[in-house]
């Protein structure tokens, strides 16, 4: 069970303060049974049966204390906007959906596009069987966009600026695409810095403003696939963080922020030192 290992994990990684709470749980099961015997003599709680209790539910309550959280939240300081983070899956959320793609918003599956990455997901779950349909939505949106040309060894040659953003329409669900990385020529290879993801995210919330109305807006763990930023997921998840507060305070995007970490990502990220860092931010 996915509990079970949240707890075992968290034991791994905190197993003094596992100890601290198990302590004081036992301290106060004490007390409250020495003062419940006191005012009411009639009542005997003696033998090893209660002792043993006593003792399994203070060492569970000690490990149950520490587990790695799965989800957090907390509220923007002086704002309307709560930010979320929680291991999931981004396209269960209600809400727009955004996906880093390349600065070509290519929609070919292979090496313009990987199939393991999230922008290759999106694909192959809601336009594997109609990809002129993305294409069509794809250029539609990108009308006046300005653009260079690019000999490339594979793809689309037309790149756009980073940050340069495309709302798809898939089942009825509404997904920003932006540009987050840019692909070599020759190897296709994507790439991006610190810098080109601020910038990237800069555009994006600009998007978010006009087309949320509202609802919440969803981000995944922007950096950590393929386009080689060189972050831990931590410093990934603290520079959306920061993002996302710097924008909202500067001007509203919605009330809720969504960041969905994948679960491949639980034992690299501890969300309750997260939360405790954001605290009154």
């Amino acid at each position: 069970m996915q509990w079970l290992k949240d707890v075992l994990s968290g034991l791994r990684r905190h197993p003094a303060n596992a100890g601290k709470a198990s302590l004081t749980c036992f301290s106060l099961l004490f007390t409250f049974v020495k003062v419940s015997v006191q005012f009411f003599p009639g009542l005997k709680i003696v033998g090893p049966s209660p002792l043993i209790a006593g003792i399994f539910f203070s060492i569970f309550w000690g490990a149950y204390s520490v587990r790695k959280l799965a989800r957090i939240s907390f509220k923007i300081a002086n704002c309307n906007t709560t930010i979320e983070v929680f291991f999931g899956d981004i396209f269960e959320q209600d809400g727009i959906t955004t996906i880093p793609v390349s600065a070509y918003f290519e929609t070919q599956l292979g090496k313009p596009v990987s199939d393991i990455s999230l922008h290759g997901i999106f694909i192959k779950k809601f336009f594997s069987d109609f990809p002129r349909e993305l294409d069509a939505q794809i250029d539609e949106q990108l009308k006046g966009e300005k653009f260079e040309r690019v000999e490339k060894a594979e793809g689309k040659d037309r790149c756009y600026r980073i940050g340069t953003t495309a709302l798809v329409k898939a089942k009825g669900d509404r997904y920003i695409l932006f540009a987050f990385t840019n692909a070599d020529a020759i190897t296709l290879k994507a790439s991006s810095d610190v810098e080109l993801m601020w910038r990237a995210l800069h555009m994006l919330w600009e998007r978010a403003r006009n087309e949320a109305s509202g609802h919440p807006v969803n981000l995944p763990l922007v950096g950590s696939g393929l386009s080689n930023l060189g972050l831990t997921s931590r410093d990934l998840l603290n520079l959306l963080i920061l993002s996302a507060i710097t924008e909202t305070k500067a001007k509203d995007i919605t009330r809720t922020v969504r960041i969905v970490l994948h679960r491949s990502r639980f034992d690299e990220v501890d969300l309750r030192e997260i939360k405790r860092h954001w605290k009154g931010n």
